[in-house]
């Protein structure tokens, strides 16, 4: 029988952790001192001890017992709440279990087809829009053209058709959302708590910006409420903030239990950046390496012909490389590198006490990283991901990849994006070409973890006569 011990007896860094001023990078910091000192210690950080966790099965462990034994981290729920998204993400207990039916009902796989419209729209539009360039199209910057995507899609489906909308205030939701996804990413990352409500030259608008889309979004909801008893024509897309409002009045909740305004917001907000980096991070991959997107355009080819877009939902289950390139993808080169939780109540988890109150940090992109728990875990290759090409004395543990979460508090939305960046990569490798810049070497890392993000990508009209990659 082992013997209990505290947190003080773990490894443990023996100063203060001190954060560069890039917020975004903290994950680098922790990451770094897991190489030193193990899958599991401390640190000293903002005046108390942060225990530290990179081994794949504790951090399950953990995920599984949200929202029982582990709960929402106290200073970013503060945070949360002061910048009026303080949804989902902030819910504990049967606060979290009001909100996360109503978010998983809007979210089921029944109501992909009707989001898929959406996607398709959009998906069409950038095709067109970039087919318009011609010659010109390799000086487009990519990356704000994919996040212009990423925003398109995910407001559209949110909030349905903004025709209905006034045109000012479709001008103002637009540019509103635009300007609060890498204000809000940026304070939300930001560990100190200090920083997460300094004010920033770049945000004197943000208090004013979030009351004017909170005017908006009760508008859209006044309206799609008063439409519940009117019927669409079959095939129509349907929004999901009609569909949030179904589930919530279905359940018998109110807007306030279900803080209906503060997850519509978290919903656009946190799905538009995540997106728009996975699939640029997607093809940065297949940037540097020809032969994957070789293969991608073989597959597309044979679902789609001669370019164009997925036009039937059903057609996105034959892409079966581009599922595995994604995975892949956000295996070795995740959006979401950690996340912290905090013990609700003391507990012991393998032969460690763990006092309640106390912040863990899981470093869940590591774990991906981790030799233990795959195959050469630093070598991109995405046929481990598909059964036909899989070696079975491989290592390849499936509960190490934790992009989506696990247990009870996964992401919700996991399906949905996996939607909007298959249909989105479909339509791209069909019909354009993904190059690294000349500057660029196959070996840069550049874009991986960096953030603002910067690939170094340009893109061109495919030529099949031509077909043979940089």
């Amino acid at each position: 029988m082992c013997s209990i011990k505290t947190i003080s007896a773990l490894p443990g860094h023996p100063d203060p952790v001190v954060l560069e001023p890039d917020f975004n990078r903290v994950h680098e910091i922790f990451e770094k001192l897991a190489d030193r000192y193990g899958k599991l210690f401390t640190v000293q950080f903002a005046n108390r001890p942060l225990v530290v966790v990179a081994n794949a099965n504790q951090i399950n462990f953990i995920l599984r017992k949200r929202p029982d034994l582990f709960g929402p981290y106290s200073r970013k729920n503060r945070v949360l709440e002061t910048m009026k998204v303080d949804g989902i993400e902030a819910a504990d207990d049967h606060g979290w279990k009001r909100q996360r039916e109503v978010i998983a009902a809007s979210m089921e796989s029944r109501h992909m087809a009707q989001y898929f419209e959406y996607i398709k729209a959009a998906t069409g539009d950038l095709k067109n829009h970039w087919i318009t360039h011609g010659e010109n199209l390799s000086k487009i910057d990519l990356e704000a053209e994919i996040l212009g995507f990423s925003i398109s899609v995910f407001t559209s489906m949110v909030f349905g058709d903004l025709a209905d909308m006034p045109v000012g205030e479709q001008e103002v939701t637009k540019n509103i959302l635009h300007n609060l996804v890498p204000i809000l990413g940026r304070r939300i990352d930001a560990l100190l708590p200090q920083m997460h409500l300094e004010s920033f030259s770049e945000d004197n608008y943000f208090d004013e910006d979030i009351r004017e889309i909170f005017r908006a979004v009760k508008n859209v909801i006044a309206r799609k409420g008063s439409l519940l008893n009117d019927t669409n024509g079959a095939g129509n897309a349907v929004s999901m903030v009609r569909l949030l409002i179904e589930a919530m009045k279905e359940k018998g909740s109110d807007i306030r239990n279900i803080k209906l305004i503060e997850n519509i917001l978290l919903i656009v907000l946190a799905s538009e950046p995540t997106t728009a980096n996975t699939l640029l991070r997607v093809l940065f991959c297949i940037a540097k390496d020809p032969q994957v997107q070789r293969d991608i355009q073989d597959e597309v080819d044979a679902v789609l012909g001669n370019g164009g877009i997925i036009e039937d939902i059903e057609d996105i289950k034959k892409l079966k490389c581009i599922d595995a390139v994604i995975l892949e993808t956000m295996r070795t080169s995740s959006v979401s590198r950690l996340a912290i939780v905090e013990a609700k109540a003391d507990l012991v988890m393998d032969d460690v006490e763990i006092p309640a109150g106390t912040p863990l940090v899981l470093l869940i992109a590591r774990c991906a990283l981790d030799d233990e728990n795959f195959h050469q875990a630093r070598v991109f290759d995405h046929r481990r991901w598909r059964s036909e090409t899989k070696v079975e004395s491989s290592k390849h543990n499936g509960k190490a990849f934790l992009g989506f979460g696990s247990g009870p508090r996964s992401c919700p939305g996991r399906g949905l994006a996996m939607l909007v960046i298959k249909s989105a990569l479909a339509m791209i490798c069909g019909n354009f070409q993904i190059r690294l810049s000349p500057e660029k070497q196959p070996g840069d890392k550049t874009g991986f973890n960096d953030k603002p993000l910067s690939f170094g990508l340009t893109i061109e009209i495919r030529d099949r006569r031509h077909d043979v990659a940089l």
